[in-house]
């Protein structure tokens, strides 16, 4: 808009080839954007507006006077004079109507007119969302193109390959020294050409395989005279740490163990219980019924302890004597414990239906680590008059032995 022309424009207007060049281009604004609902342009005067340009649903001719717009009145003081003013936001049924207003001056900077455009906040709103969908649609149609792309190179170029390894390493057996060649053939003929770091890897295994089939009789032979040497140890580490009755640790695994601990006893995070069990009664049994049944009587009472402190090491440590080392979840659970297997006792002793040697019985105490131990025998010290003190209370109880 030229603001000398204004006045021609009021004047002249559609005789005049600039008018109807302006309204054109508002025209085809007004079309390409479904935006713009009006565009207009009036001079704002405080006894009304006059119309030069109005292109909305009712048109109105050029040089028409108009009453002041409600929109405009609280801003008329400055339109009046040609001030800017802010974006004016609709109300009512145009709540969705923002109004864009600029003043038009003329080379002498003297107010002439104002240029007018109503925007559609509906309209902007579904195009925004409908830019968003299409982004969003080719961006997931190139990100499915890209992905597409990637399996079918990890599949062609990794997947593959791997697989072939893979199967063919299924395939292998190691018996003879015959069997272990074919391995090689066979991962041989794969033949895998992928230049990249995956026909390294093949290489690599391939390298090594052959490697090991040069050393495998060998490594055959050792591991046979390692497995006979392991039966060797095993059977004299059978006689030298186990109990011969009860199969449990014999006072030689005990005293190895308290000296790993001791040696852990530095670190004051440490935790440990040791449960003393004395069995009750086994010279009766083994004086009224046979040393044959005192033994069953033993391996009965064992069996108690094993079964309730089965995550803990157990050792038999004299004739009638028992300690087991809590650690761990049983020592977390050493009170639960101790109730069971007093419990499990009196059950057993209280079967009177049994046989003596059936009714087994033992005396049970138990101490834990506290933070002024230095040694494990102050532990065990404690655990053991715990046990003597259970066996005194019982006696005074029942008046013997269980």
């Amino acid at each position: 808009l030229d603001g000398n022309m204004v006045q021609d424009y009021l004047e002249k207007n559609f005789e005049m080839v600039e008018y109807r060049n302006v309204r054109r281009l508002f025209q085809d604004l007004k079309m390409n954007y479904p935006e713009l609902r009006r565009m207009y342009v009036y001079r704002i005067q405080k006894d009304g507006e006059v119309v030069i340009f109005d292109l909305g649903e009712n048109e109105r001719l050029p040089g028409e006077k108009l009453e002041v717009q409600g929109l405009f009145q609280p801003y008329l003081e400055e339109m009046s004079v040609g001030r800017s003013i802010p974006v004016i936001r609709g109300k009512g049924p145009d709540k969705n109507l923002l109004t864009s207003v600029r003043p038009i001056y003329d080379t002498n900077g003297n107010y002439q007119c104002y240029a007018c455009v109503d925007f559609s906040m509906e309209e902007v709103s579904i195009q925004n969302k409908q830019f968003l969908l299409s982004a969003i649609g080719i961006l997931v149609a190139l990100v499915g193109c890209i992905l597409l792309f990637d399996i079918y190179v990890i599949r062609r170029k990794i997947a593959r390959p791997l697989r072939d390894m893979s199967e063919c390493t299924k395939g292998f057996t190691y018996d003879t020294e015959a069997e272990r060649f074919k391995n090689v053939q066979s991962m041989e003929e794969l033949n895998i050409r992928t230049h990249d770091e995956i026909e390294d890897l093949y290489y690599e295994f391939m390298s090594v395989m052959k490697e090991s089939l040069y050393y495998m009789t060998n490594l055959s032979r050792a591991k046979n005279d390692i497995q006979e040497q392991e039966e060797k140890l095993g059977q004299i580490s059978e006689t030298a740490y186990k109990d011969a009755l009860t199969r449990v640790g014999n006072p030689a695994a005990f005293n190895k163990l308290m000296d790993t601990i001791a040696a852990e006893m530095t670190d004051k995070k440490v935790k440990f219980a040791i449960v003393m069990v004395d069995v009750n009664n086994l010279k009766y049994v083994n004086d009224t019924c046979g040393h044959k049944f005192g033994d069953a009587y033993i391996k009965g009472c064992c069996n108690i302890i094993c079964k309730v402190y089965k995550r803990s090491p157990v050792f038999r440590v004299g004739g009638d004597e028992f300690v087991v080392v809590l650690r761990n979840e049983d020592y977390m659970s050493r009170l639960l414990r101790m109730t069971q297997i007093t419990e499990a006792f009196m059950s057993a002793y209280g079967q009177q239906d049994k046989q003596i040697w059936e009714r087994y019985s033992a005396s049970v105490g138990m101490a834990e680590r506290e933070d002024e131990d230095e040694s494990p025998d102050q532990v065990i010290k404690r655990a053991d008059k715990a046990m003597y003190e259970y066996k005194e209370k019982f006696k005074k109880k029942y008046g013997s032995y269980r």
